[in-house]
């Protein structure tokens, strides 16, 4: 009798325990684990003004990153910005630091303009934190104020956005980045702090695909001319000019 009420009440027990909480997935160790040559993930990137609802878009940067074994190696996709008359289309690839720009006013044969690694100052997105870089996806969720339902909350002061070492830091910003089930992001949205007025700027991206298996070489080298050898086409233009679009867009925003 002893041991049947024994076995009993360790059964009761165990059916009234509460569930075990399932540990939250970890941001980094999720991103870590998708550094694996041949795959990438996608992501589209659009910088957004907002003004009693009504929004538009300023600069649009879509397309796919190939990993290695310690993070990003390659990209390609396309830069499109709306602040210019002209509304420029670039296309472009990164292989290691090497930027290539596709074009149609290149010299007959050349498919491909190289941009010197000088030049190439300004990586190809707006974002204040390179997520994909594990000490910068760390150091910014070191600054987390909420997390619910995968989504990371917070604010990041000016001196602590030079810290994380974000290329194009600004005066501090406030973030969002949310993440799936296996912790991998999905989005991230910041807004720099110093933006209080009427109208909101803010630069959204998104990631998918995460896995999939690319492949992104440099171009064949009798498509490509170097940006130096150019003398008389639309590319006779620096590429700092260009990139200075996307400065420019945070401005005209905000005025």
């Amino acid at each position: 009798m002893k041991k049947a009420l024994a076995v009993a009440a360790a059964a009761a027990t165990l059916l009234s325990a509460a569930p075990a909480q399932a540990a939250t997935p970890d941001p980094v160790r999720a991103v870590r684990q998708q550094f694996v040559a041949g795959h990438g993930v996608k992501f589209s990137e659009t910088l957004i003004t907002e003004s009693k609802g009504d929004k538009e878009k300023f600069v649009q940067i879509s397309g796919t990153y190939a990993f290695g074994p310690s993070g990003v190696v390659a990209s390609e996709g396309t830069f499109r910005e709306r602040l210019t008359k002209d509304k420029t289309t670039l296309h472009f690839r990164t292989v290691g630091r090497r930027l290539y720009l596709k074009g149609d006013n290149l010299p007959e044969g050349k498919t491909w303009m190289r941009v010197d690694d000088d030049a190439f100052k300004t990586p190809l997105t707006l974002q204040p934190v390179d997520i994909l870089r594990l000490p910068q996806l760390k150091g910014l969720l070191s600054h987390t104020t909420s997390v619910r339902n995968g989504a990371y909350r917070g604010s990041v002061t000016a001196k602590q956005a030079r810290e994380l070492g974000g290329d194009r830091a600004p005066a501090g910003y406030d973030f969002r980045l949310s993440t799936d089930s296996s912790g991998l992001p999905t989005h991230l949205r910041t807004q720099e702090i110093a933006d209080r007025t009427t109208v909101s700027v803010y630069d959204d991206t998104r990631y998918s695909a995460w896995g999939h298996k690319v492949t992104i070489t440099d171009p064949p080298d009798h498509e490509v001319i170097d940006m130096d050898d150019i003398a008389d086409s639309t590319f006779d233009e620096t590429l700092e000019e260009i990139l200075d679009l996307a400065d420019n867009a945070v401005a005209a925003g905000r005025r």
